[in-house]
């Protein structure tokens, strides 16, 4: 006996153990399962979106108030829309978004990818977190998971990784989710870099939820949780296994699953009661007391023996009343449909009736006498209970036992049972010999029971999490029963200081209720006030929708539109009042200043000298002004009415050479959602060509379309200006070639082209022959005149794409280009010919040496015209007149 209490003991003590485990992988399971839901309308939302911004990501981003985690959007940006990308990160960051590698891969060679997954937004709760800007492409862990993401269409997990924000904690957990654009098909095939936007992303440690877990369990027994994923080492030291507890369940998460093992933090926590030692000592002594009254016993057999014989007549007869009474018994429980079953301790035999077999499906000859085959039916996880209220009974905590336990059938399946029992027996104080006791078949009871709560569950987390509406109920006498998250966050009290403690009218504003009651009052007759005025007002239909003023618990008053109405049973009877509230305080708020700045905006554009407008362009390429103000009249000549029907007529005073420029800059605003600026001119009846500037910031519509809010100006002063400003700091005043100046601005343009399209350009740099002999012989004037004729030469011979510069002096430049040495040499020589032949003022003819250079590319333009001043040196020291192009070809 001893022994097997010590084994029950141990039983009791691993069931206790796995019960504390289960709950707590629960939490865990339960917390993680919430967190995907928020990443699944996080991403679902997103899908719907055809842009996200900042301000909606971080609405939208919900993050967990268990343990620390980090929300991100990383979106898919291919090579060449990554300026694009970066234009559109600086709207939203204000020019503070910067594109890096990971803090890891910095000081390390790495080629660029040819696809970018930069983290564009970021919600977090980790300490000085910061991903924005990091770009995950470089990460081969990271990419492979999203190419598993992208082909499955479904989040992946990622485990046993190092999180960016903490590369010093190896437990990170990620779970990336996939979002496609909106007219992306369903099929494998369909799945793609090109349909795919981009990743939504969930990241937590492991280690902070072991440490959430011991701090919501800290008034329990310790226990260490580790992790493991399907292909991961272990996240966590679960610890030396303790007396053999062990529990391991398996968490589903995304793609994967990890395993979760608990193990005992200490072994003092779960020793098992020293029982067996009691058991031992109570039948030491019970045999000592045994062998005391056996001597007794047999002096008294005789005495007995007698008195037998009188009691055997009267047990006949007593007999034959209890064989009746039995016969009813049993007739009264095969009725009732429950089965009997009755267990001698000493024989361990159990007797079980019929009605308990046939109640499993069994007949009488398939079930033994013995005890074992009774537990073996017992659900595993019901078995622990059963035997800790038998203790409980036996130990005489409680008058009776009593458990509701599950069996299993002949056909496999289970059937909820209640058992009942008592010991009518006992073989010594503390060691029952019989216990009787039935079975009943509850199983539709339970179901019942569990379809029941399943409802009342759901019925309640729906009403108490919904956040963006307040929902109260009160009992018939008028005092709290339900207050959700919505109430909590408007009117600022807990649930547990409220609910069956105060009166709903705590909530409302005292006038607006008192008012209330004397109009009440006045139609019924009688005094109505408190909680009278929500029932009498209900009951008569006066509270379907009506505005209230809700009073905080910070004294802060709000508007509501609040319907209230009663709450009825299935069969009509009234249970109570339901409350439902909208805050419409922001939105009433929103409305004032709308109108405010209405009244504002028609006084500052009465007095503005340019056009405020709202341009909007539909999913059809119509498109219109929805709002402008007043002074397209002098911008574009026409009339805001004009404006407001169809934009066609304000787009057709832009002049022709400038609409294609135009269209294109308004095209790509609404597709890459940039600022729009542009300078153009217009056609206008009355004032002729005019320069107008035009700024705004598009935005995506609900139906697709684009609405951009801006502003356009008329600059044709300030172009007229800068033409003359730009000509005379660009161009020679004597020849009419461009500068010095305008050549440092063209040569990044020209080299930028080379790099872009690999065409390479040449230069070529003639200084005129003796050109202080023509000033001092014929004067100033005369050489001026020579220089004029030879800028006309150089800019009659060149082609169109070619550039003529004076760089001073007698100096000139020409540059070619799309062109090689060999062409630039021929130009040259061609050059020279023409101007030896060119009349000039005076008698005689001019010459010129020249130097050509093919430029390198990417290389400085000091250095190119070092090498052409090379070349023109000499050219002149081999005895001017003559071209050269390069160091070589003077030595021979």
């Amino acid at each position: 006996m001893a022994q097997r209490t010590a084994d029950a003991e141990r039983e009791v003590v691993h069931s206790r153990f796995e019960q504390e485990a289960r709950s707590r992988i629960l939490l865990v399971e339960e917390l993680i399962q919430g967190q995907m839901l928020e990443l699944d309308a996080l991403r679902r939302f997103i899908s719907l979106e055809s842009e996200l911004t900042r301000s909606e990501f971080s609405s939208l981003a919900r993050l967990s108030d268990r343990i620390p985690m980090t929300v991100a959007w990383i979106e898919s940006v291919s090579a060449d829309r990554l300026d694009a990308y970066l234009e559109r990160m600086d709207y939203y960051y204000h020019f503070r978004y910067h594109l890096r590698r990971p803090a890891a891969l910095l000081a390390s060679q790495v080629a660029k990818p040819p696809r970018h997954f930069p983290v564009s937004y970021q919600e977090s709760s980790v300490p000085e977190a910061n991903l924005v800007g990091v770009d995950t492409a470089y990460l081969e862990d990271r990419v492979r998971a999203y190419e598993r993401a992208m082909v499955g269409g479904v989040p992946v997990l990622i485990s046993g990784i190092r999180n960016l924000d903490d590369p010093g904690d190896a437990s990170g957990v990620l779970v990336v989710a996939p979002v496609f654009h909106e007219d992306a098909g369903r099929g494998v095939t369909d799945r793609h870099f090109g349909t795919l936007r981009g990743f939504v992303t969930m990241g937590f440690r492991l280690s902070d939820l072991v440490q959430w877990l011991s701090t919501v369990h800290q008034d329990r027994p310790g226990m260490i949780l580790s992790f493991r994923g399907d292909a991961d080492p272990a996240s966590g030291s679960a610890g030396p296994m303790i007396a053999g507890l062990s529990y391991t369940d398996t968490l589903a998460l995304a793609d994967g699953a990890m395993a979760v093992t608990a193990v005992p933090e200490r072994i003092d926590a779960w020793q098992p009661r020293p029982t067996a030692i009691v058991v031992l000592l109570t039948g030491i002594t019970g045999t000592v007391l045994v062998a005391a009254l056996l001597g007794t016993a047999l002096y008294r057999r005789r005495q007995a023996e007698a008195s037998v014989e009188r009691r055997t007549v009267e047990l006949r007869g007593a007999l034959d009343a209890l064989s009746e009474l039995e016969a009813r018994w049993q007739f009264a429980l095969e009725g009732s449909g429950d089965g009997v079953w009755d267990y001698d301790i000493a024989k361990r035999e159990v007797f079980f009736s019929d009605g308990w077999k046939s109640m499993l499906g069994y007949t009488r000859d398939e079930i033994g006498s013995g005890p074992d085959e009774w537990v073996e039916l017992i659900h595993p996880d019901d078995v622990a209970a059963c035997r800790h209220d038998l203790m409980e009974h036996i130990e005489g905590k409680v008058p009776y036992y009593e458990n509701v336990h599950r069996l299993r059938c002949k056909d496999g399946s289970y059937k909820w049972i209640l058992d009942r029992g008592k010991v009518i027996e006992w073989a010594a104080p503390g060691q029952p010999a019989r216990i009787i006791g039935t079975h009943s078949d509850i199983s539709h009871v339970k179901q019942t029971e569990l379809e029941l709560r399943e409802t009342n569950a759901f019925l309640s987390g729906l009403l108490a999490s919904a956040e963006s509406v307040a929902i109260i109920t009160a009992s018939q006498e008028g005092t709290v029963t339900l207050f959700n998250r919505g109430a909590e966050a408007l009117l600022g009290y807990r649930a547990e200081d409220v609910v069956d403690k105060v009166c709903p009218t705590l909530f409302y504003d005292h006038d607006e209720l008192e008012a209330w009651g004397h109009w009440l009052s006045a139609q019924a007759g009688r005094t109505v006030h408190g909680f009278e005025v929500l029932k009498a007002g209900i009951e008569q239909g006066h509270f379907a929708s009506e505005r209230w003023t809700f009073v905080c618990e910070n004294g802060e008053r709000r508007k509501v539109q609040l319907t209230l109405s009663k709450i009825r049973d299935g069969e009509g009877e009234a249970r109570g009042y339901l409350a439902i509230a909208t805050d419409m305080t922001d939105y009433l708020r929103a409305v004032d200043a709308l109108e405010q700045n209405d009244r504002l905006l028609q006084d500052l554009t009465a007095n503005v000298p340019g056009v405020i407008y709202q341009f909007l362009v539909r999913p059809d390429d119509t498109s219109c002004f929805p709002y402008i103000s007043d002074g397209v009249r002098r911008v574009f000549e026409i009339s805001p009415e004009e404006a407001n029907r169809d934009a066609r007529k304000a787009l057709a005073r832009i002049h022709p050479a400038d609409i294609e420029e135009v269209d294109a800059s308004i095209r790509k605003s609404a597709k890459q959602l940039v600022p729009w600026v542009s300078e153009f001119r217009v056609r206008l009846p009355s004032y002729g060509e005019r320069w107008l500037r035009g700024e705004s910031t598009p935005r995506r519509t609900p139906d697709g379309g684009t609405v951009w809010h801006g502003y356009i100006s008329d600059i044709s002063e300030i172009k007229k200006l800068e033409f003359q400003l730009r000509e005379q700091a660009t161009i020679d005043p004597l020849t009419g070639a461009f500068n010095r100046r305008h050549l440092e601005s063209y040569w990044k343009r020209e080299m930028a082209r080379y790099r872009r399209q690999e065409e390479a350009f040449s230069m070529i740099l003639l200084d005129i022959d003796h050109f202080k002999t023509v000033n001092d012989a014929h004067g100033h004037d005369v050489g001026d005149e020579v220089l004029v004729s030879l800028g006309r030469l150089l800019r009659s011979e060149v082609r169109s794409t070619d550039v003529v510069y004076r760089l001073g002096g007698e100096e000139f430049l020409v540059l070619c280009e799309n062109t090689e040495l060999d062409g630039a040499r021929r130009l040259a020589e061609l050059l020279r010919d023409q101007l030896r032949q060119r009349a000039m003022p005076f008698p005689g003819r001019v010459t010129a040496s020249f130097g050509v250079v093919e430029v390198e590319l990417d290389e400085p333009m000091a250095q190119a015209f070092k090498r052409l001043d090379e070349l023109l040196y000499l050219a002149k020291a081999n005895g001017r007149d003559q071209v050269m192009s390069s160091p070589y070809e003077s030595a021979l």
